[in-house]
């Protein structure tokens, strides 16, 4: 089975000149590291040695900038860490400067409307780069991570591809996901013990899933995914794309979308990677409010009456603790609560700008309540261009692994 291990990786400006994340000049990511420091990306590419395989596997690395204006410096450092390492497998780089040669080839190929596809802004688009190197690399399956994950189980791509694209129950397994261990071991989040934390619950929703996908049997239904641990078949990577409508947890709202067009996704429990320490870059607040944007699109989407006869119903009932707490109708009054204490602490501290956007976070969940539009209907249309763009793409041979981005 062919495999390419896709790991995208995120950085800021350099730490020295001050070049810390914002609101408003950055694209935030959770982990996104200085320019001036080595990140975690280095240890992800050594873990690599570990993977024992049988058959030869390709890597992508997706480079990713956090403002316009460094996304040279970025790609000239990933490409300086890649360097560091000799590898007997292909490696294929994703950066700023492909991107621009990738849509010039689509323009002269008389399709730049699919330029869309081609862009490293936000965690959706981002993951779709990923599918993307699935798809140019001709990969049965696409194993994403993230650089803040190490393997450190040898037989890791060997248990990734046991089930992937065989059947589970009669079932197709379109998708597997593992777990993503933490440092101390645990495959079960930290708890935070804040009050805004205790209101919110999310992760105990999210501990209380993976406490379920970790017993027996090894392989079971999912309701919950980590985007640093997930295994795709070539079937659902070329159909389903991520919705670039969502800011924030784009991979739950990825196995959501598979669902609607009749792909299943199973967790394995036998299946783990390790989540390195890593600084946060994006504030408490403006994290919540990506996550009440993303879970307000997809309570939409959920609630919505699709045109398309094809579509499959997905009922809340069935996205078990997590996601399903943040999908129901009492979901605006645990915002308001958990905003409510959030505020507090910020006061507490003396900081009362941050404690502002915290009320802010309510008015736009009372907003995303009441919303116009449908959600699913944008994305369908999206999903659609997609599956048109994965089609045409050997006919306009924007990459080859003869040539590169030459």
């Amino acid at each position: 089975m062919r495999v390419t291990i896709v790991i995208p990786t995120y950085w800021r400006g350099p730490e020295e000149e001050g070049m810390r994340c914002h609101p408003e000049l950055d694209v935030l990511y959770d982990h996104a590291a200085p320019l001036d420091g080595e990140g975690t990306l280095v240890s992800a590419l050594q873990s690599l040695s570990i993977l024992e395989s049988s058959e030869e596997f390709t890597v992508a690395i997706v480079a990713v900038s956090t403002r316009p204006e460094i996304k040279q410096a970025v790609e000239l450092k990933v490409e300086s860490i890649m360097a560091q390492f000799d590898y007997d497998f292909p490696f294929l780089m994703i950066g700023p400067d492909e991107l621009v040669l990738w849509r010039r080839r689509l323009t002269a190929a008389g399709f730049p409307q699919y330029d869309e596809f081609l862009s490293l802004d936000g965690y959706a688009n981002i993951r779709n780069m990923c599918l993307l190197a699935g798809v140019l690399t001709e990969a049965e399956a696409v194993i994403m991570t993230d650089d803040d994950q190490v393997f450190e189980d040898a037989e890791y791509l060997n248990k990734a591809k046991q089930f992937i694209g065989g059947r589970q129950g009669g079932r197709l397994v379109a998708g597997v996901g593992g777990f993503c261990l933490q440092p101390d071991g645990s495959y079960l989040l930290p708890l935070n013990e804040s009050p805004w934390q205790k209101k919110w619950g999310g992760r105990e929703a999210i501990n209380e899933a993976i406490s379920a996908g970790s017993k027996a049997p090894r392989l079971k239904p999912a309701s919950v995914l980590f985007g640093g641990n997930l295994v795709l078949h070539r079937s659902i990577f070329q159909a389903v794309p991520f919705d670039p409508q969502l800011p924030r947890g784009e991979d739950i709202d990825y196995l959501i979308n598979s669902r609607f067009f009749g792909y299943d996704f199973f967790l394995d429990n036998e299946l783990w990677v390790r989540r390195l320490p890593s600084q946060e870059c994006a504030p408490e607040w403006y994290q919540f409010r990506q996550g009440i944007i993303g879970f307000g699109k997809e309570r939409a989407k959920l609630l919505a009456k699709p045109t398309d006869p094809g579509l499959h119903k997905v009922d809340i009932e069935s996205l078990g603790p997590y996601p399903g707490r943040f999908l129901r109708g009492n979901f605006h009054d645990i915002v308001v609560e958990s905003s409510m204490e959030m505020a507090s602490e910020y006061l507490a501290r003396g900081m009362e700008a941050e404690a502002n956007e915290c009320m802010l976070n309510i008015a736009i969940s009372k907003a995303g309540t009441h919303a116009g539009g449908n959600p699913l209907e944008g994305y369908i249309a999206y999903q659609r261009k997609w599956a048109e763009f994965v089609q045409l793409l050997p006919e306009i041979h924007i990459w080859s692994p003869e040539t590169g981005s030459d």
